[in-house]
């Protein structure tokens, strides 16, 4: 199955929360440490996303900020 970087992010806090809450070292514990692991080395191998203000494109900030440079000279 494959997850965008937000759901793994939201996987990642929820697998420690419910590892934290577990109190004695035990299997379960165990599996929630593997899979701490597991999200946080799928984290690392994905891109960054790149957010552009008011949902614009690459392109349409591209052209906003040199048509702001523009006006600016």
């Amino acid at each position: 199955m494959k997850m965008n970087r937000k759901t793994l992010e939201l996987l990642l806090v929820n697998y420690q929360n419910i590892n934290n809450g577990i109190h004695k070292n035990c299997a379960e514990k165990q599996k929630f440490v593997r899979l701490i692991k597991e999200v946080e080395e799928k984290l690392k191998s994905l891109p960054r996303d790149v957010i552009y203000p008011d949902g614009m494109t690459a392109m349409e900030y591209a052209h906003k900020l040199a048509k702001d440079a523009n006006e600016r000279l």
